[in-house]
């Protein structure tokens, strides 16, 4: 195996070394960088790549797959404006992830000081911004500054998730439904599975980090409600809960025949926001449609066979789409009401109406005894 290039090394390097009452020891280096390498010795693990980014993205695949959301450059540009400003200004250290291309070498006296060789970029766990910050400074004026890191070797990428995810995680600056998948909740596996499964009717319709053309709902409002959706006690058996491939089996038939039925609403969803009529392609519709789920799902579920009476679940959609009491244009009945408050009035519209159609109580799940 050939020699690896040496970028660069920085001496000085402090090495600093953590343990707890378990054994477990982290070792990490603190030093500076100077902020016109900060680019070409950087990178940010990103879950979806953005158009123009300021800083080098890798968007991973399958078990390597990043974890942050695509940086702001606007953020950034304010940050570097910042800097430029108030150029006595303390700035917290960024955190990097060596990702085997750093190596320590101790000083001939011995001790914590040494030199910190670089093979390759290493990985920002936290502080993708400040580091944009830097850049845009130097790249707009050539303004060198120091940028005070500490870079962790040894780490997997289970260890960086982790990491970001504790220094993150109660910041408004990650996404909501981001942190569910990384932290792996069923309902984002659902989620997940539903945004990417060619048989999904919402393939491509979810938002994960940035908003893009055809999506209708984020991840954290889609986690927020597969997990309604689910609410009604048919689904918790505890002798024969619904696994996860049911779960998902039940959200993929329930919303294509929630789009099947309701045409003209679903119509939307190719629409650009400002153009839609209807409020079943809004978070509002998502709401109200997985709190009917107890009054149109719930009933019609036998958990013991863990088998779904569809054909009464399609019975009550088109007794829905039928009534006209049941009016979902965006300046009708619910004009003005969205979110939480416009998807519970929506729901109190669908109960109303399906008792009058003789409800969904009684849900013949007799006629799949045959089956």
């Amino acid at each position: 195996m050939p020699d690896r290039r040496e970028l660069c090394s920085f001496p000085n390097v402090v090495r600093r070394v953590l343990s707890d009452d378990e054994g477990q020891v982290l070792e990490y280096y603190v030093f500076v960088i100077p902020s016109d390498l900060a680019k070409t010795l950087t990178f940010v693990p990103v879950f979806e790549g953005s158009n123009k980014p300021v800083l080098e993205e890798v968007v991973g695949t399958g078990d390597a797959e990043g974890y942050q959301r695509p940086g702001s450059r606007t953020r950034m540009r304010k940050f570097g404006e910042f800097l430029g400003s108030y150029p006595l200004s303390v700035v917290p250290a960024v955190v990097l992830s060596g990702r085997d291309n750093w190596e320590f070498e101790p000083s001939e006296t011995g001790g914590d000081v040494g030199t910190l060789r670089c093979f390759g970029p290493a990985a920002i766990i936290d502080g993708q911004h400040r580091v944009g910050g830097y850049v845009h400074l130097y790249e707009t004026d050539e303004t060198v500054r120091p940028l005070e890191v500490m870079l962790v070797p040894g780490l997997s990428l289970a260890d960086e998730t982790k990491l970001f995810l504790d220094i993150n995680n109660n910041q408004n600056s990650v996404v909501a439904g981001l942190t569910s998948i990384l932290s792996g909740s069923d309902q984002a596996v659902i989620g997940r599975a539903l945004l990417d499964d060619a048989d999904s009717p919402l393939q491509g319709r979810i938002s994960i980090a940035l908003r893009k053309p055809g999506n209708l709902f984020t991840m954290n409002a889609m986690t927020t409600n597969i997990s309604r959706t689910f609410s009604h006690g048919a689904f918790h058996d505890p002798a024969q809960e619904a696994s996860l491939d049911d779960q998902l089996d039940i959200m993929k038939g329930y919303w294509t025949r929630i789009c099947d039925t309701f045409v003209d609403e679903w119509a939307d969803a190719d629409k650009k926001p400002r153009e839609r009529a209807f409020k079943l392609c809004e978070t509002t519709g998502l709401i109200a449609f997985s709190h009917a789920a107890q009054d149109i799902l719930g009933p019609n579920y036998d958990p013991v066979r863990r088998i779904m009476n569809w054909p009464q679940v399609e019975d009550a959609l088109r007794s829905l789409e039928a009534d006209p009491r049941l009016d979902l244009r965006k300046d009708g009945p619910f004009m003005g009401l969205t979110g939480e408050v416009g998807g519970a009035a929506i729901h109190k519209r669908i109960q109303l109406v399906l008792a009058a159609h003789g409800g969904s109580e009684d849900s013949h799940l007799e006629d799949l005894a045959d089956e």
